[in-house]
């Protein structure tokens, strides 16, 4: 297959001086993000907590349908623009708001384009009157995903640290107020279109106030051409990955009821939430594979062995944690969904391959070789969608639960097979052995504990996080240049004054 051809290097490309320091200042803003995003996904639980108590499984269910709809048909409405623009912002800093005001006015015909698809989409599954909350979290959601994307391009993160919080407590205190007046589906989808509100209003106020941007209608038919060739794979691979992480609630709830549904997605809602520890990862190091690729290929594979790597070191212990204790963690939030214990369960074991295929598309597509994971992308939704018209007629919604631990293993499968061809192998087996290990003795303890009851599961928890770290410490699992890294981001952290690295 004939591959993307490297862009040529423009007058306004970055300088290689700009590759100073980038690896310690993207570990100082993922562990900030992350710390920030804990404490957000916490607050988040609480509200999911909440509204499941509220609308019970069925009304759940339509709800979550709803949610996947709009992210389905949300997919249309990107076209790869946003990826993009976050990889040729960062590499040229300068055209930034040229690339926004574009981006932002091809947007608005998109939007237009979705409206009856949503509707359309909304009517099938016989929730029509979820229409309108619908379609005014798409419109805010893809807007302000773009505003945001402005701070990853130029790694002005501090701003978006600050916001990600309040964003989560406009949801979690709307959910609280509609579980106590019994409100419906459509009250708590507005919810997250408040808290997507929130958020666009942010941004905007914080890149017009800092002078990052300057919005008005730019629309340049040769900028649209020469990004529609370059986006067309981004777009593919961002339709792709979405549908195959939503297909399965359509599918599921056409074969099956919306109890059924409720109690998939409540076990899968969780796990959906973890992905924002590898995506908060990937997001903050794309832009700077992007920058070393035309700066500095040499260090591109070294850096992506090193994020294959954390990313494995921390998705490891979610899965074996996850896999013991999930009706554990069921029973401690809700007693309106035993069922999804079983699922929970099963989707723990997708865990680690869900974190790790992170690395695939960041690199990929920050080396210019977006149409090659989008081939990737593609074998993953055909894996999927096959095993789930499969499975779930027949095991309903624990079948869906087996289809994605599938799929995710297929997808690092090939994406791995994928970065060795273009760029070279992952050192697989050198990076997470010592992390497998650490996994293993944690994991040994639960089960040697097997607690039951809200403080026993809790301090088990907690017991179980701090061996696992001690084990890795034990095992001396960063090598040397890691530790610099780190060195280097915690004197940066303590002294504001000191040089990067």
């Amino acid at each position: 297959m004939q591959e993307d051809p490297p862009p040529p290097r423009s007058p306004g490309s970055v300088t290689p001086d700009l590759t100073r320091g980038l690896g310690s200042r993207a570990l100082r803003f993922t562990i900030l993000i992350l710390l920030a995003r804990i404490l957000s996904r916490l607050l988040a639980l609480v509200a999911v907590v909440a509204i499941g108590n509220a609308l019970g499984d069925s009304r759940f269910g339509q709800m979550q349908t709803a949610v996947t709809y709009t992210a389905l048909v949300g997919a249309i409405t990107d076209v790869g623009f946003t990826a993009l623009y976050v990889r040729e912002g960062a590499r040229e800093p300068h055209n930034l708001t040229r690339y926004f005001n574009n981006v932002a006015s091809i947007k608005l015909f998109l939007v237009a384009i979705s409206l009856p698809l949503l509707a359309l989409c909304l009517w099938s599954a016989g929730i029509e009157s979820l229409l309108l909350p619908s379609f005014a979290l798409l419109v805010l959601s893809g807007y302000s995903l773009l505003l945001r994307s402005t701070l990853y391009a130029l790694q002005r993160l501090n701003f978006e640290i600050a916001e990600i919080i309040p964003e989560t407590a406009v949801i979690l205190a709307m959910a609280l107020v509609g579980a106590h007046i019994h409100a419906g589906p459509g009250f708590f989808l507005w919810a997250y279109v408040a808290s997507s509100g929130f958020a666009t209003v942010y941004f905007i106020a914080v890149l017009l106030g800092k002078r990052i941007l300057t919005p008005r209608w730019q629309l340049e038919p040769a900028l649209f051409r020469q990004w529609i060739r370059a986006g067309i794979p981004l777009a593919i691979t961002y339709l792709l990955t979405t549908v195959y992480f939503k297909v399965d609630v359509p599918i599921l709830q056409h074969f099956r009821s919306y109890n059924e549904v409720g109690w998939y997605t409540f076990a899968y809602r969780p796990f959906e939430a973890l992905l924002f520890i590898p995506a908060t990862l990937r997001t903050v190091i794309f832009p700077v594979l992007s920058i070393y690729y035309r700066n500095a290929p040499n260090r591109v594979l070294a850096s992506a062995d090193k994020l294959f790597k954390g990313l494995a070191i921390m998705g490891w212990p979610i899965t074996v944690g996850l896999f013991l204790l999930a009706q554990q963690f069921i029973d401690l939030v809700t007693t309106k969904f035993p069922h999804s214990g079983a699922s929970l369960r099963i989707l723990a074991l997708a865990v680690v391959f869900m974190f790790v295929d992170n690395t695939f598309p960041a690199v990929l597509n920050a080396i210019d070789r977006q149409k090659s994971y989008a081939y990737v992308a593609l074998s993953g939704l055909v894996v999927n969608f096959g095993l789930n018209l499969i499975l779930i007629p027949r095991f309903g919604y624990l079948g869906a639960s087996w289809a994605t631990v599938a799929t995710e293993v297929g997808l690092v499968v090939a994406g791995w097979l994928t970065l060795r061809r273009v760029l070279g192998p992952l050192h697989v087996v050198r990076s997470c052995w010592k992390p497998f290990v650490a996994g293993v003795v944690m994991g040994a303890f639960i089960w040697l504990c097997n607690p039951h009851g809200r403080l026993a599961v809790l301090a088990v928890t907690g017991a179980a996080a701090v061996i696992y770290a001690v084990m890795l410490v034990v095992l001396r699992t960063a090598d040397e240049e890691e530790r610099s890294i780190i060195r280097r981001t915690l004197a940066r952290h303590s002294s504001p004054g000191t040089p990067p690295g």
